[in-house]
Protein backbone atom coordinates (compact mmCIF):
# COMPACT_ATOMS: atom_id res chain seq x y z
CA UNK A 1 0.00 0.00 0.00
CA UNK A 2 3.52 2.38 0.71
CA UNK A 3 3.92 2.13 -2.87
CA UNK A 4 0.17 3.95 -3.96
CA UNK A 5 0.50 6.56 -1.45
CA UNK A 6 2.23 8.74 -4.20
CA UNK A 7 -1.02 8.73 -6.55
CA UNK A 8 -3.19 9.79 -3.31
CA UNK A 9 -2.29 13.37 -4.60
CA UNK A 10 -4.79 12.64 -7.24
CA UNK A 11 -7.58 12.74 -5.46
CA UNK A 12 -6.32 15.80 -3.54
CA UNK A 13 -5.24 18.37 -6.52
CA UNK A 14 -7.14 21.33 -7.92
CA UNK A 15 -6.29 19.55 -11.09
CA UNK A 16 -8.13 21.14 -14.48
CA UNK A 17 -9.46 17.33 -14.19
CA UNK A 18 -10.92 17.39 -11.09
CA UNK A 19 -12.10 21.36 -10.96
CA UNK A 20 -13.82 20.07 -14.23
CA UNK A 21 -15.52 17.35 -12.55
CA UNK A 22 -16.56 19.82 -9.34
CA UNK A 23 -18.64 22.07 -12.18
CA UNK A 24 -19.95 19.21 -13.93
CA UNK A 25 -21.17 17.85 -10.61
CA UNK A 26 -22.67 20.90 -9.82
CA UNK A 27 -24.27 21.40 -12.54
CA UNK A 28 -26.41 17.73 -12.77
CA UNK A 29 -27.20 18.28 -8.41
CA UNK A 30 -28.61 21.66 -9.31
CA UNK A 31 -30.52 19.99 -11.92
CA UNK A 32 -31.23 17.30 -10.56
CA UNK A 33 -32.49 18.04 -7.17
CA UNK A 34 -34.82 20.96 -8.87
CA UNK A 35 -36.91 18.49 -11.58
CA UNK A 36 -36.85 15.26 -8.77
CA UNK A 37 -38.51 17.75 -6.55
CA UNK A 38 -40.96 18.51 -9.14
CA UNK A 39 -41.72 15.29 -10.05
CA UNK A 40 -42.14 13.90 -6.66
CA UNK A 41 -44.22 17.40 -6.11
CA UNK A 42 -46.50 16.69 -8.52
CA UNK A 43 -47.26 13.20 -8.60
CA UNK A 44 -48.02 13.95 -4.51
CA UNK A 45 -50.24 17.20 -5.05
CA UNK A 46 -51.73 16.17 -8.07
CA UNK A 47 -55.01 13.39 -6.84
CA UNK A 48 -55.18 12.05 -11.08
CA UNK A 49 -51.53 11.55 -10.94
CA UNK A 50 -51.24 9.29 -7.94
CA UNK A 51 -50.89 5.95 -9.88
CA UNK A 52 -48.97 2.98 -9.31
CA UNK A 53 -46.88 3.85 -12.31
CA UNK A 54 -45.92 7.30 -10.83
CA UNK A 55 -45.78 5.69 -7.28
CA UNK A 56 -42.82 3.93 -8.56
CA UNK A 57 -41.52 6.94 -10.72
CA UNK A 58 -41.46 9.13 -7.85
CA UNK A 59 -39.53 6.71 -5.66
CA UNK A 60 -36.98 6.36 -8.68
CA UNK A 61 -36.87 10.84 -7.99
CA UNK A 62 -36.41 10.51 -4.33
CA UNK A 63 -33.39 7.51 -4.89
CA UNK A 64 -32.39 10.15 -7.40
CA UNK A 65 -31.92 12.96 -4.90
CA UNK A 66 -30.36 10.91 -1.83
CA UNK A 67 -27.88 9.67 -4.80
CA UNK A 68 -27.46 13.61 -5.92
CA UNK A 69 -27.04 14.83 -2.26
CA UNK A 70 -24.28 12.43 -1.49
CA UNK A 71 -22.05 12.16 -4.72
CA UNK A 72 -20.04 15.45 -4.40
CA UNK A 73 -18.83 14.56 -0.89
CA UNK A 74 -16.57 12.26 -1.69
CA UNK A 75 -15.03 14.34 -4.77
CA UNK A 76 -14.88 17.10 -2.35
CA UNK A 77 -14.07 16.09 0.63
CA UNK A 78 -10.54 14.60 -1.36
CA UNK A 79 -9.87 18.05 -2.43
CA UNK A 80 -10.40 19.60 0.57
CA UNK A 81 -7.22 17.95 2.04
CA UNK A 82 -9.47 16.65 5.44
CA UNK A 83 -7.98 14.20 7.24
CA UNK A 84 -9.73 12.39 10.42
CA UNK A 85 -8.61 9.73 11.88
CA UNK A 86 -9.90 7.00 14.36
CA UNK A 87 -13.30 5.58 14.78
CA UNK A 88 -15.16 8.99 13.77
CA UNK A 89 -12.81 8.81 10.42
CA UNK A 90 -14.47 4.99 9.60
CA UNK A 91 -18.00 6.20 10.28
CA UNK A 92 -17.50 9.61 8.21
CA UNK A 93 -16.17 6.93 5.64
CA UNK A 94 -19.49 4.24 6.00
CA UNK A 95 -21.50 7.13 5.83
CA UNK A 96 -20.84 10.12 3.80
CA UNK A 97 -16.86 10.34 2.49
CA UNK A 98 -17.26 6.52 0.68
CA UNK A 99 -20.10 5.14 -1.72
CA UNK A 100 -21.82 3.21 0.30
CA UNK A 101 -25.34 5.07 0.02
CA UNK A 102 -25.34 4.48 -3.45
CA UNK A 103 -25.65 0.83 -2.88
CA UNK A 104 -29.07 2.12 -1.38
CA UNK A 105 -30.17 4.14 -3.97
CA UNK A 106 -29.04 2.74 -7.20
CA UNK A 107 -30.81 -1.24 -6.14
CA UNK A 108 -33.93 1.00 -5.14
CA UNK A 109 -33.85 2.31 -8.62
CA UNK A 110 -33.47 -0.79 -10.14
CA UNK A 111 -36.41 -2.63 -8.14
CA UNK A 112 -38.33 0.06 -8.68
CA UNK A 113 -37.69 -0.29 -12.17
CA UNK A 114 -38.20 -4.10 -12.48
CA UNK A 115 -41.39 -3.57 -10.37
CA UNK A 116 -43.06 -0.86 -13.18
CA UNK A 117 -42.04 -3.07 -16.24
CA UNK A 118 -43.73 -5.99 -14.77
CA UNK A 119 -47.02 -3.83 -13.46
CA UNK A 120 -46.65 -2.21 -17.01
CA UNK A 121 -46.79 -5.57 -18.13
CA UNK A 122 -49.71 -6.89 -16.76
CA UNK A 123 -51.59 -3.79 -16.82
CA UNK A 124 -51.10 -3.33 -21.13
CA UNK A 125 -50.22 -6.94 -21.94
CA UNK A 126 -52.67 -9.20 -19.29
CA UNK A 127 -55.27 -6.59 -18.00
CA UNK A 128 -57.23 -9.34 -17.03
CA UNK A 129 -55.11 -10.94 -15.09
CA UNK A 130 -55.49 -9.37 -11.82
CA UNK A 131 -53.79 -12.04 -9.23
CA UNK A 132 -50.75 -9.73 -9.45
CA UNK A 133 -51.95 -6.19 -9.77
CA UNK A 134 -50.37 -3.50 -8.07
CA UNK A 135 -53.08 -1.08 -6.04
CA UNK A 136 -52.53 1.89 -4.54
CA UNK A 137 -53.15 0.60 -1.31
CA UNK A 138 -50.72 -2.33 -2.25
CA UNK A 139 -47.74 0.61 -3.14
CA UNK A 140 -46.93 1.31 0.66
CA UNK A 141 -45.89 -2.50 1.26
CA UNK A 142 -44.60 -2.51 -2.20
CA UNK A 143 -41.75 0.65 -1.62
CA UNK A 144 -41.20 -0.50 1.98
CA UNK A 145 -40.18 -4.14 0.39
CA UNK A 146 -37.88 -2.23 -2.12
CA UNK A 147 -36.08 -0.16 0.52
CA UNK A 148 -35.44 -2.77 2.67
CA UNK A 149 -34.79 -5.04 -0.21
CA UNK A 150 -32.18 -2.27 -1.18
CA UNK A 151 -30.86 -2.21 2.24
CA UNK A 152 -29.82 -5.86 2.80
CA UNK A 153 -28.38 -5.75 -0.45
CA UNK A 154 -26.13 -2.45 0.40
CA UNK A 155 -24.70 -3.65 3.47
CA UNK A 156 -21.76 -4.69 2.21
CA UNK A 157 -20.56 -1.69 0.57
CA UNK A 158 -20.97 -0.70 4.24
CA UNK A 159 -19.42 -3.14 6.12
CA UNK A 160 -15.71 -3.29 3.58
CA UNK A 161 -15.15 0.41 3.49
CA UNK A 162 -13.36 2.12 6.05
CA UNK A 163 -10.71 5.05 6.27
CA UNK A 164 -6.88 4.07 5.71
CA UNK A 165 -4.66 6.01 8.17
CA UNK A 166 -1.66 5.63 5.41
CA UNK A 167 -3.38 7.03 2.67
CA UNK A 168 -5.62 9.44 4.10
CA UNK A 169 -8.87 8.93 2.64
CA UNK A 170 -11.65 6.59 2.52
CA UNK A 171 -11.64 3.08 0.57
CA UNK A 172 -14.67 1.67 -0.46
CA UNK A 173 -14.73 -1.76 -2.28
CA UNK A 174 -15.20 0.50 -5.49
CA UNK A 175 -11.89 2.37 -5.23
CA UNK A 176 -9.24 1.28 -7.51
CA UNK A 177 -6.93 -0.24 -3.94
CA UNK A 178 -9.64 -2.32 -3.03
CA UNK A 179 -11.69 -3.76 -5.79
CA UNK A 180 -9.60 -6.91 -6.66
CA UNK A 181 -10.07 -7.99 -2.82
CA UNK A 182 -13.75 -8.10 -3.09
CA UNK A 183 -13.99 -9.59 -6.79
CA UNK A 184 -16.84 -12.35 -5.37
CA UNK A 185 -19.08 -8.77 -5.01
CA UNK A 186 -19.09 -7.57 -8.41
CA UNK A 187 -19.32 -11.13 -9.55
CA UNK A 188 -22.43 -11.34 -7.65
CA UNK A 189 -23.62 -8.00 -8.67
CA UNK A 190 -23.98 -8.52 -12.41
CA UNK A 191 -25.01 -12.53 -11.59
CA UNK A 192 -28.42 -10.68 -9.97
CA UNK A 193 -28.57 -7.96 -12.42
CA UNK A 194 -28.37 -10.36 -15.53
CA UNK A 195 -31.60 -12.33 -15.27
CA UNK A 196 -33.53 -9.55 -13.51
CA UNK A 197 -32.51 -7.09 -16.70
CA UNK A 198 -33.55 -9.92 -19.28
CA UNK A 199 -36.62 -10.06 -17.50
CA UNK A 200 -37.36 -6.17 -17.13
CA UNK A 201 -36.98 -5.87 -21.26
CA UNK A 202 -38.61 -9.19 -21.81
CA UNK A 203 -42.06 -7.26 -20.24
CA UNK A 204 -41.11 -4.41 -21.80
CA UNK A 205 -40.16 -6.08 -25.58
CA UNK A 206 -44.16 -7.24 -25.11
CA UNK A 207 -45.76 -4.26 -24.24
CA UNK A 208 -44.23 -2.72 -27.22
CA UNK A 209 -44.70 -5.33 -29.32
CA UNK A 210 -48.55 -5.20 -28.32
CA UNK A 211 -48.99 -1.97 -28.76
CA UNK A 212 -47.10 -0.97 -31.99
CA UNK A 213 -46.38 -4.31 -34.13
CA UNK A 214 -49.02 -7.11 -32.99
CA UNK A 215 -51.46 -3.78 -31.85
CA UNK A 216 -53.36 -6.17 -29.59
CA UNK A 217 -53.44 -3.77 -26.97
CA UNK A 218 -56.76 -2.82 -26.00
CA UNK A 219 -58.25 -5.03 -28.98
CA UNK A 220 -61.90 -5.54 -27.14
CA UNK A 221 -62.73 -2.17 -26.70
CA UNK A 222 -64.80 0.80 -29.04
CA UNK A 223 -63.01 2.23 -31.43
CA UNK A 224 -62.85 5.54 -29.96
CA UNK A 225 -61.75 4.47 -26.46
CA UNK A 226 -59.14 2.48 -27.78
CA UNK A 227 -57.58 4.87 -29.48
CA UNK A 228 -57.23 7.37 -26.30
CA UNK A 229 -56.02 4.22 -24.26
CA UNK A 230 -53.66 3.19 -26.80
CA UNK A 231 -52.43 6.67 -26.79
CA UNK A 232 -51.91 6.94 -22.97
CA UNK A 233 -50.44 3.34 -22.69
CA UNK A 234 -48.20 4.28 -25.39
CA UNK A 235 -46.34 7.18 -23.47
CA UNK A 236 -46.58 5.36 -20.34
CA UNK A 237 -44.91 2.70 -21.84
CA UNK A 238 -42.40 4.83 -23.64
CA UNK A 239 -41.77 6.69 -20.15
CA UNK A 240 -40.78 3.59 -18.42
CA UNK A 241 -39.06 1.54 -20.86
CA UNK A 242 -36.60 5.45 -21.48
CA UNK A 243 -36.05 5.69 -17.95
CA UNK A 244 -35.21 1.73 -17.86
CA UNK A 245 -32.96 2.14 -20.74
CA UNK A 246 -31.26 5.38 -19.73
CA UNK A 247 -30.97 3.40 -16.24
CA UNK A 248 -28.68 1.08 -17.66
CA UNK A 249 -26.74 3.20 -19.86
CA UNK A 250 -25.51 4.71 -17.24
CA UNK A 251 -24.61 2.45 -14.88
CA UNK A 252 -23.05 -0.40 -17.01
CA UNK A 253 -19.98 1.24 -17.81
CA UNK A 254 -19.04 1.63 -14.11
CA UNK A 255 -20.39 -2.31 -13.35
CA UNK A 256 -17.82 -2.99 -16.56
CA UNK A 257 -14.99 -1.09 -15.37
CA UNK A 258 -15.29 -2.08 -12.00
CA UNK A 259 -15.12 -5.89 -12.99
CA UNK A 260 -11.99 -4.84 -15.29
CA UNK A 261 -10.45 -3.72 -12.24
CA UNK A 262 -11.10 -5.80 -9.90
CA UNK A 263 -9.52 -8.74 -12.10
CA UNK A 264 -6.48 -6.89 -13.14
CA UNK A 265 -3.12 -7.73 -11.76
CA UNK A 266 -2.51 -5.23 -8.53
CA UNK A 267 0.70 -4.02 -10.16
CA UNK A 268 -0.66 -3.22 -13.19
CA UNK A 269 -3.10 -1.08 -11.48
CA UNK A 270 0.14 1.08 -9.94
CA UNK A 271 1.36 1.46 -13.40
CA UNK A 272 -1.34 2.97 -15.10
CA UNK A 273 -2.73 4.53 -11.56
CA UNK A 274 -3.70 7.98 -13.22
CA UNK A 275 -5.40 6.66 -16.25
CA UNK A 276 -7.59 4.17 -13.91
CA UNK A 277 -8.08 7.21 -11.87
CA UNK A 278 -9.62 9.42 -14.75
CA UNK A 279 -11.46 6.54 -16.11
CA UNK A 280 -12.87 5.39 -12.69
CA UNK A 281 -14.10 9.45 -11.83
CA UNK A 282 -15.44 9.80 -15.36
CA UNK A 283 -17.85 6.25 -15.37
CA UNK A 284 -19.02 7.56 -11.55
CA UNK A 285 -20.02 10.85 -12.74
CA UNK A 286 -21.91 8.81 -15.89
CA UNK A 287 -23.39 6.60 -13.41
CA UNK A 288 -24.94 9.90 -11.28
CA UNK A 289 -25.79 11.67 -14.70
CA UNK A 290 -28.93 9.28 -14.84
CA UNK A 291 -30.28 10.54 -11.76
CA UNK A 292 -30.81 13.81 -13.14
CA UNK A 293 -31.99 13.15 -16.48
CA UNK A 294 -35.60 11.24 -15.57
CA UNK A 295 -37.44 14.28 -15.15
CA UNK A 296 -36.81 15.36 -18.59
CA UNK A 297 -37.75 11.89 -19.66
CA UNK A 298 -41.27 12.46 -18.18
CA UNK A 299 -41.52 16.31 -19.56
CA UNK A 300 -40.65 15.68 -22.81
CA UNK A 301 -42.74 12.65 -22.95
CA UNK A 302 -45.87 13.19 -20.82
CA UNK A 303 -48.46 15.93 -21.23
CA UNK A 304 -49.61 15.27 -18.12
CA UNK A 305 -46.44 15.60 -16.14
CA UNK A 306 -46.49 19.48 -18.51
CA UNK A 307 -49.39 20.49 -17.55
CA UNK A 308 -48.96 19.97 -13.78
CA UNK A 309 -46.04 21.05 -13.78
CA UNK A 310 -47.71 24.43 -15.09
CA UNK A 311 -50.63 23.83 -12.99
CA UNK A 312 -48.33 23.79 -9.91
CA UNK A 313 -46.71 26.72 -10.05
CA UNK A 314 -50.21 28.95 -11.58
CA UNK A 315 -51.68 27.69 -8.35
CA UNK A 316 -48.36 28.86 -6.11
CA UNK A 317 -48.45 32.14 -8.11
CA UNK A 318 -52.25 32.31 -7.24
CA UNK A 319 -51.85 31.45 -3.25
CA UNK A 320 -48.94 34.17 -3.13
CA UNK A 321 -51.46 36.79 -4.49
CA UNK A 322 -53.77 35.79 -2.31
CA UNK A 323 -52.05 36.32 0.90
CA UNK A 324 -50.64 39.87 -0.53
CA UNK A 325 -53.74 40.68 -0.89
CA UNK A 326 -55.26 39.45 2.38
CA UNK A 327 -52.23 41.35 3.58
Amino acid sequence: MANISVNTSLYNSLSPFNVALVVLYSIIVVVGLAGNSLVIAIVCKTRSMFTQTNILLANVAAADIISLLWCPIPLVIGLSGTNISGETADYICKFFTGYSVTCITVPVTFLSLMILAVERFHAIVKPFNSALALTNNRMGFVIAFIWIMAAALSLPGFIYSEYDEQLGRCLDPWTLEKAGSVQWLFVMQLGLSFPFSCCLFYCYFQILKGIFINRTVCSAETASSRQSNVKEKRKLALISFTVTVAYHLCYLPFLVFELYTAFQPYQAILDNYEDFYKVYRVVGFVMYVNSCLNPFFYGFQSSNYRKNFIRLFTRKTMSDNNSMTLW
